[in-house]
């Protein structure tokens, strides 16, 4: 990169920054999770508004592809991977063992019918999908596993600014991703494998979903037996925090390097990292506090404007493809965490906002939609309401969370 690319993806970072600050707080002064601030600005600073009313200046400031571009992404998801890792700390093993009946049954139902109802939109509406019969089994078999995602990152902003993050309802939510994400970016890594143009497809997707598994019971056999001796002897031989900073960061880059070789996100495997060093974080809290703060303050805000900030929400937009995509992914997510929240004996407020909760796909959705269409799997008009569904659903949680416990005790309190 040059000088006046260095200039100028400070300005980019410095604008994106500012906004998500702006829009924040305004977003938590009329009693909605900053977050949602935070996505508008991309909506304010990308090629939706910015790139219309002014188009120079948004080619100028925040151009379509090259060094610039790159740059800020990989800053932001780079970032975004130490905020991950100490969001998995709250749902250690033992945790996940406590609360377990709840987060399986809401995991597996709320991930199962949402994936069944996409897989059957497309084959009920597939002139609206617009999708050909030689590619309706691969493009439903994705709509299913995009429907059935949960964006972590995002759902854990919005609990923690709402003070949810660990509540009861807060800890099953967030448990109740990891069955969500394995499911969805699981089966996607197996679509890749077996109906992109570019696969063999020689049957290799099974073993691809196997390896995930083994994938991550390898990291949470590591966080029981190997990283809590190993963390130890830093802590003694090692200035501190410094040393056990570097050695967290050095684990989630391998994590998210792991889930990403598997056609998974590397989100995923950065929380299953946090999981995995929950027993250590309550043994040496100063470090991952240390991590935690600065990627909460800094990396979150600038992500979560990139997360709209790449996409034109005008070009490819068709309605009524919009509408159906975004109806099925309200209606399979919310319906099936509900039955499955009543299944494990939560009362009907608590399963629903449950629901709600784990119904943002966030960016996750829009980077499986971007692998997805740049591997050709759909078009742009499906690209565009796949975007449009992901945007929606992480706007509406943070409010349709704030209106169903709004009048639970203290809830009212924190929202302020």
């Amino acid at each position: 990169m040059t000088t006046t690319d260095w200039t100028l993806l400070s300005l980019h970072l410095a604008a994106m920054l500012f906004t998500a600050i702006v829009l924040g707080q305004a977003a938590r002064r009329i009693g909605i999770p900053a977050v949602v601030g935070e996505i508008a600005g991309g909506l304010l600073l990308g090629p939706t508004l910015l790139g219309r009313l002014a188009p120079d200046a948004h080619a100028w400031l925040f151009p379509p592809s090259g060094p610039i571009t790159s740059a800020r992404t990989a800053i932001a998801r780079v970032g975004m991977l130490f905020f991950i890792v100490t969001i998995g700390l709250d749902i250690s093993v033992g945790e996940f063992r406590r609360i377990g009946r709840k987060a399986i049954s809401v995991g597996t139902i709320g991930t199962f019918v949402p994936l069944i109802l996409g897989f059957v939109m497309c084959y009920v509406f597939p002139d609206v999908i617009g999708v050909t019969r030689k590619d309706l089994f691969a493009t439903a078999l994705f709509m299913g596993s995009i429907l059935s995602l949960s964006a972590n990152p995002v759902i854990a902003r919005i609990l923690m600014d709402m003070g949810l993050f660990k509540s009861e309802i807060g800890r099953t939510i967030m448990s109740a991703t990891l069955v969500d994400d394995l499911v969805g970016w699981g089966l996607f890594a197996v679509i890749l494998a077996e109906f992109a143009p570019q696969s063999t497809g020689q049957g290799q997707g099974m073993a691809i979903f196997g390896l995930v598994f083994l994938f991550v019971g390898g990291i949470l056999l590591a966080g029981r037996f190997l990283l809590p001796p190993l963390l130890d002897r830093v802590n003694r031989t090692m200035p501190q925090p410094a040393s056990l900073i570097s050695c967290i960061v050095l684990l989630a880059l391998l994590g998210a390097a792991g889930s990403e070789q598997l056609g998974l996100h590397s989100f995923l495997g950065a929380f299953v990292v946090g999981i995995a060093l929950a027993d250590v974080s309550r043994k040496y809290p100063r470090p991952f506090e240390a991590i935690g703060e600065f990627s909460y303050a800094v990396f979150t805000p600038i992500f979560f404007v990139s997360m709209a900030i790449g996409a034109d929400f005008v070009k490819g937009f068709d309605f009524w493809l919009v509408a159906l995509v975004t109806i099925v992914a309200f209606v399979g997510k919310i319906c099936g965490v509900f039955l499955g929240g009543r299944l494990a004996g939560m009362d009907s407020r608590q399963a629903l906002a449950v629901g709600c909760g784990l119904n943002a796909r966030g960016i996750l959705g829009i980077v499986m939609a971007a692998a997805a269409y740049e591997a050709q799997l759909i078009d742009l008009r499906l690209f565009v309401a796949c975007v449009l569904m992901c945007v929606a659903t992480t706007m509406a949680a943070g409010p349709a969370l704030s209106l169903i416990l709004a009048r639970r005790a203290g809830i009212s309190a924190v929202s302020s």
